[in-house]
C-alpha cells in the first residue's frame, strides 16, 4: 500500500462496510429468490426487485462489501485491523453493525465464541467475530509492550432507542424484562445536537 494510498484512507472519518450473508437452511429449503448480488472488487451490491413483472435492478456503492462467502478473519483483518491500530494510537473509535433483525450482526460482532472453546495456545475459533478478535489485537499489542497498562472497554446495543451494556453482569441479564427497562442507561443530548450517555 502506497503512502499517499494511506494517507487518504486516514483522512476518511467515516466508512460503510456491507456484509451480506449468506442464505439461511431455511431460506435454502423454501427455495428463496436471490434478490441481493454482491461485487466485493468493484465494492458494489445490486438489489433486483420484481414490481408488476418489470425488473427494478438498484446498484449500490461502498467503501467495501463483503460477500456471502466472506470469512470472520478476512473481514476482520481488512476492516478492523486498522480500527484497532488507531485505538492503540490513542484516537478514540466506533465501529457498530446496523440492519434489520437476522441479518447477521450478531455473527458479525460476536461470532461462535460462546460455544466453541480457545484452539492451541490461545487462538480463536475461526468464527471468533469482531469483539473478541478485537480484544485479542489490543491485548497481544499491550502485553507485547512489557508495561503497566489499563483498559476500558464499553460495548453497547442500541435497539429501538433503548441502550443496553452488554458487558453488564450475567445476574443483571436475568432479570426480567419488566426490570430491565427501568434500568435503562440515560440517553440526553448535550445542547449541541449530540447524545450522551453514561455506562
Amino acid at each position: 500500500m502506497s503512502a499517499s494510498f494511506r494517507d487518504k484512507d486516514k483522512s476518511v472519518n467515516v466508512q460503510v462496510l456491507l456484509r451480506c450473508r449468506p442464505f439461511s437452511e431455511d431460506e435454502l429449503r423454501s427455495n428463496a429468490p436471490q434478490v441481493v448480488t454482491c461485487n466485493d472488487f468493484q465494492k458494489e451490491v445490486a438489489v433486483s426487485q420484481t414490481i408488476a413483472g418489470k425488473q427494478i435492478d438498484r446498484v449500490f456503492t461502498f467503501d467495501k462489501v463483503f460477500g456471502p462467502c466472506a470469512k470472520q478473519k478476512d473481514l476482520y483483518e481488512q476492516a478492523i485491523v486498522p480500527i484497532v491500530n488507531e485505538v492503540l494510537e490513542g484516537f478514540n473509535c466506533t465501529i457498530f453493525a446496523y440492519g434489520q433483525t437476522g441479518t447477521g450482526k450478531t455473527h458479525t460482532m460476536e461470532g461462535e465464541c460462546r460455544r466453541a472453546k480457545n484452539g492451541p495456545k490461545g487462538q480463536l475459533p475461526v468464527d471468533a467475530g469482531v469483539i473478541p478478535r478485537a480484544v485479542k489485537q489490543i491485548f497481544d499489542a499491550l502485553e507485547g509492550q512489557h508495561t503497566e497498562y489499563s483498559v476500558k472497554v464499553t460495548f453497547l446495543e442500541l435497539y429501538n432507542e433503548e441502550i443496553t451494556d452488554l458487558l453488564a453482569p450475567e445476574e443483571l441479564s436475568k432479570i426480567s424484562l419488566e426490570d430491565k427497562q427501568k434500568k435503562q442507561l440515560p440517553l440526553m443530548e448535550d445542547g449541541k445536537e449530540e447524545f450522551l450517555f453514561e455506562v
